[in-house]
Protein backbone atom coordinates (compact mmCIF):
# COMPACT_ATOMS: atom_id res chain seq x y z
CA UNK A 1 0.00 0.00 0.00
CA UNK A 2 2.92 2.28 0.69
CA UNK A 3 4.54 1.50 -2.60
CA UNK A 4 0.72 2.58 -3.97
CA UNK A 5 0.38 5.84 -2.35
CA UNK A 6 4.17 7.12 -3.45
CA UNK A 7 3.29 5.88 -7.10
CA UNK A 8 0.00 8.15 -7.44
CA UNK A 9 1.72 11.29 -5.23
CA UNK A 10 4.79 10.69 -8.38
CA UNK A 11 2.17 10.26 -10.86
CA UNK A 12 0.31 13.53 -10.01
CA UNK A 13 3.19 15.34 -9.62
CA UNK A 14 4.73 14.63 -12.82
CA UNK A 15 1.52 14.77 -14.58
CA UNK A 16 0.77 17.80 -12.99
CA UNK A 17 4.11 19.58 -14.65
CA UNK A 18 3.82 17.30 -18.08
CA UNK A 19 0.56 19.36 -18.65
CA UNK A 20 1.86 22.65 -17.82
CA UNK A 21 4.76 21.81 -19.96
CA UNK A 22 2.39 20.72 -22.76
CA UNK A 23 0.38 23.65 -22.78
CA UNK A 24 3.17 25.80 -23.22
CA UNK A 25 4.95 23.83 -25.86
CA UNK A 26 1.29 23.86 -27.42
CA UNK A 27 0.95 27.29 -27.45
CA UNK A 28 4.06 28.02 -29.12
CA UNK A 29 4.14 25.44 -31.73
CA UNK A 30 1.20 27.02 -32.82
CA UNK A 31 2.60 30.60 -32.86
CA UNK A 32 6.30 29.09 -34.47
CA UNK A 33 4.06 27.15 -37.29
CA UNK A 34 2.05 30.08 -38.27
CA UNK A 35 5.02 32.66 -37.86
CA UNK A 36 6.94 30.46 -40.01
CA UNK A 37 3.94 30.17 -42.95
CA UNK A 38 4.05 34.15 -42.59
CA UNK A 39 7.59 34.73 -42.55
CA UNK A 40 7.89 32.12 -45.94
CA UNK A 41 5.61 33.97 -47.88
CA UNK A 42 8.13 37.54 -47.17
CA UNK A 43 10.87 35.62 -47.91
CA UNK A 44 9.53 34.28 -51.27
CA UNK A 45 8.75 37.85 -52.50
CA UNK A 46 12.10 39.70 -51.15
CA UNK A 47 14.42 36.44 -52.46
CA UNK A 48 13.43 38.17 -55.67
CA UNK A 49 15.15 40.96 -54.58
CA UNK A 50 18.31 39.34 -55.02
CA UNK A 51 18.21 38.01 -58.26
CA UNK A 52 20.34 40.49 -61.07
CA UNK A 53 17.77 42.10 -63.21
CA UNK A 54 18.39 41.48 -67.24
CA UNK A 55 19.26 44.15 -69.38
CA UNK A 56 16.70 46.86 -69.46
CA UNK A 57 15.27 47.85 -72.81
CA UNK A 58 15.59 51.75 -72.24
CA UNK A 59 19.18 51.12 -71.80
CA UNK A 60 19.94 48.82 -74.73
CA UNK A 61 17.75 51.28 -77.24
CA UNK A 62 20.17 54.17 -76.10
CA UNK A 63 23.40 52.11 -76.45
CA UNK A 64 22.24 51.71 -79.94
CA UNK A 65 21.49 55.28 -80.60
CA UNK A 66 24.99 56.13 -78.89
CA UNK A 67 26.67 54.18 -81.00
CA UNK A 68 24.63 55.38 -83.77
CA UNK A 69 25.58 59.36 -83.16
CA UNK A 70 29.33 57.82 -82.71
CA UNK A 71 29.51 56.65 -85.54
CA UNK A 72 28.88 60.22 -88.15
CA UNK A 73 32.07 61.64 -88.92
CA UNK A 74 33.10 64.73 -90.56
CA UNK A 75 35.35 63.73 -93.64
CA UNK A 76 36.00 65.40 -97.07
CA UNK A 77 33.83 65.97 -99.15
CA UNK A 78 31.50 64.23 -97.37
CA UNK A 79 29.79 66.39 -94.62
CA UNK A 80 28.38 63.31 -92.18
CA UNK A 81 29.00 59.74 -93.43
CA UNK A 82 28.97 57.07 -91.56
CA UNK A 83 32.18 54.76 -90.50
CA UNK A 84 31.29 51.29 -90.67
CA UNK A 85 33.98 49.62 -88.56
CA UNK A 86 33.58 52.48 -85.41
CA UNK A 87 31.61 50.58 -82.73
CA UNK A 88 32.00 51.46 -78.81
CA UNK A 89 32.76 48.69 -76.47
CA UNK A 90 29.96 48.97 -73.36
CA UNK A 91 30.18 47.12 -69.93
CA UNK A 92 27.31 44.86 -69.99
CA UNK A 93 27.75 44.07 -66.75
CA UNK A 94 24.41 43.40 -65.01
CA UNK A 95 23.24 46.12 -62.04
CA UNK A 96 24.72 45.11 -58.75
CA UNK A 97 22.04 43.51 -56.17
CA UNK A 98 20.81 46.66 -53.54
CA UNK A 99 22.70 46.15 -50.07
CA UNK A 100 19.46 46.46 -48.44
CA UNK A 101 17.81 43.67 -50.45
CA UNK A 102 20.50 41.61 -49.07
CA UNK A 103 20.48 42.74 -45.10
CA UNK A 104 16.65 42.10 -45.58
CA UNK A 105 17.03 38.74 -46.96
CA UNK A 106 19.28 37.90 -43.94
CA UNK A 107 17.43 38.75 -41.42
CA UNK A 108 14.32 37.42 -42.62
CA UNK A 109 15.59 34.15 -43.34
CA UNK A 110 17.65 34.18 -40.36
CA UNK A 111 14.10 34.92 -38.49
CA UNK A 112 12.55 31.77 -40.65
CA UNK A 113 15.43 29.55 -38.85
CA UNK A 114 14.79 30.71 -35.49
CA UNK A 115 11.36 30.14 -35.78
CA UNK A 116 11.63 26.47 -37.63
CA UNK A 117 14.25 25.53 -34.70
CA UNK A 118 11.87 26.53 -32.01
CA UNK A 119 9.84 24.36 -33.55
CA UNK A 120 12.07 21.84 -33.70
CA UNK A 121 13.01 22.09 -29.89
CA UNK A 122 8.95 22.07 -28.92
CA UNK A 123 8.46 18.49 -30.95
CA UNK A 124 11.51 16.77 -29.28
CA UNK A 125 10.47 18.00 -26.04
CA UNK A 126 7.14 16.96 -26.24
CA UNK A 127 8.48 13.63 -27.13
CA UNK A 128 10.19 13.83 -24.67
CA UNK A 129 7.29 14.30 -22.30
CA UNK A 130 4.81 11.31 -24.36
CA UNK A 131 7.23 9.06 -23.31
CA UNK A 132 7.30 10.74 -19.66
CA UNK A 133 3.53 10.09 -19.62
CA UNK A 134 3.82 6.48 -20.74
CA UNK A 135 4.76 4.57 -17.69
CA UNK A 136 3.03 1.44 -16.53
CA UNK A 137 3.72 -1.95 -14.44
CA UNK A 138 3.24 -2.47 -10.71
CA UNK A 139 3.01 0.60 -8.22
CA UNK A 140 6.68 -0.30 -7.33
CA UNK A 141 7.61 -0.26 -10.90
CA UNK A 142 5.73 2.56 -11.42
CA UNK A 143 7.18 4.71 -8.40
CA UNK A 144 10.34 4.03 -9.34
CA UNK A 145 10.23 4.58 -13.01
CA UNK A 146 8.74 7.84 -12.11
CA UNK A 147 11.62 9.12 -9.87
CA UNK A 148 13.58 7.94 -12.57
CA UNK A 149 12.25 9.82 -15.15
CA UNK A 150 11.54 13.06 -12.88
CA UNK A 151 15.56 12.84 -11.92
CA UNK A 152 16.48 12.98 -15.54
CA UNK A 153 13.92 15.63 -16.73
CA UNK A 154 15.78 17.42 -14.27
CA UNK A 155 19.28 16.31 -14.98
CA UNK A 156 18.62 17.31 -18.71
CA UNK A 157 17.21 20.27 -17.68
CA UNK A 158 14.15 20.23 -19.64
CA UNK A 159 12.34 23.29 -18.27
CA UNK A 160 16.14 25.31 -18.87
CA UNK A 161 15.52 23.79 -22.67
CA UNK A 162 11.75 24.94 -22.32
CA UNK A 163 12.14 28.69 -21.66
CA UNK A 164 14.64 28.39 -25.04
CA UNK A 165 11.74 28.17 -27.27
CA UNK A 166 10.12 31.88 -26.34
CA UNK A 167 13.35 33.01 -26.74
CA UNK A 168 14.12 31.95 -30.24
CA UNK A 169 10.53 33.03 -31.21
CA UNK A 170 11.01 36.85 -29.73
CA UNK A 171 14.29 36.85 -31.94
CA UNK A 172 12.75 35.51 -34.57
CA UNK A 173 10.33 37.56 -34.22
CA UNK A 174 12.95 40.84 -33.87
CA UNK A 175 14.68 39.82 -37.29
CA UNK A 176 11.46 40.20 -38.86
CA UNK A 177 10.53 43.36 -37.34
Amino acid sequence: EAWADVATKAQTFGDDMVNRWNREIDTYLLFAGLFSAILTAFNVQSYQLLQPGGPNPAVQALDRLSLQLHSFSISYPFVNSTQLGAQVARDASTPAVARSAIWLNIMWFSGLILSLTSALIGIVAKQWLSEYSAVSGSSREKARLRQYLTMNLVKWRVGLILLFIPILLVVSLAFFL
